[in-house]
């Protein structure tokens, strides 16, 4: 069965469009192998691949990123890492989150010191830190603290709540990225950053057409090419 989309593939290319589609209308992989007639299990291996196609783009594009790896972050003995290392490895829940040229990105903040986290985002650590200075820990204006669904804004020590402070971009950002993790009952560890990445994806061009965007980059890389790299398996 020809399919350009993935090799070997059991599904035919217009059943992948559907998918697709399905995909960009923000639905479950449940809802879309009711919608489509595609089991579960392959819906749910073409979006991993999907989003990891998107969480490569959204690498390539974050400011911050370096010939695709991470910038380390807190650490004992900091290591400059992958992405796939950063979901494999990271058993923390903190994102750092910043906006650049009208776009949010994020970053996931490796074992990070409690004490100094805490002292960091209430303006206790001066932004002349080298800690900060040298893992670029200055360019984030709030973290997102995943396992207690919560957003902590840098310099202010203060959870963000509507109508306690001027609803901004970063605040509309991870209402989508809250909204996320409600949807799904939590994320899983595995995917986290997938989800985050996709998050990020969506926000930023809320204003696009994603199916238009997602299906250029995957015929200019097609899925059995990440397949083949296992990324995230």
């Amino acid at each position: 069965m020809k399919n350009r989309y993935l090799k070997n593939a059991r599904i035919p290319e217009r059943k992948v469009r559907e998918l697709l589609n399905l995909f960009c209308e923000d639905l479950t992989a449940t809802q879309i192998a009711n919608i489509s007639g595609i089991s579960r299990i392959t819906v749910n291996a073409y979006l991993k691949l999907i989003r990891t196609q998107i969480s490569q783009y959204c690498e390539e594009h974050n400011p911050c990123c370096n010939n695709n790896q991470l910038i380390p972050f807190i650490s004992n003995n900091p290591v400059v890492t992958n992405a796939h290392d950063v979901n494999q490895t990271s058993e923390n829940h903190f994102y750092g989150i910043f906006k650049s040229e009208q776009c949010i990105y994020t970053r996931n903040i490796l074992t990070p010191d409690s004490i100094w986290l805490n002292n960091w985002v209430r303006g206790k650590i001066s932004v002349e830190n080298d800690i900060l200075v040298q893992n670029n820990l200055h360019i984030f204006e709030a973290i997102a603290d995943l396992s207690r669904a919560k957003l902590l804004r840098v310099n202010t020590g203060l959870y963000s709540t509507r109508g306690k402070s001027k609803i901004d971009e970063i605040d509309l950002f991870w209402g989508i990225m809250k909204s996320r993790i409600v949807k799904f009952r939590g994320l899983n560890s595995n995917t986290t950053y997938l989800h985050i990445k996709e998050s990020e994806f969506r926000y930023n061009n809320r204003n696009a057409d994603l199916f238009a965007i997602i299906h250029s980059l995957i015929q200019k890389r097609p899925l059995h090419y990440l397949k083949q790299e296992s990324v995230f398996s």
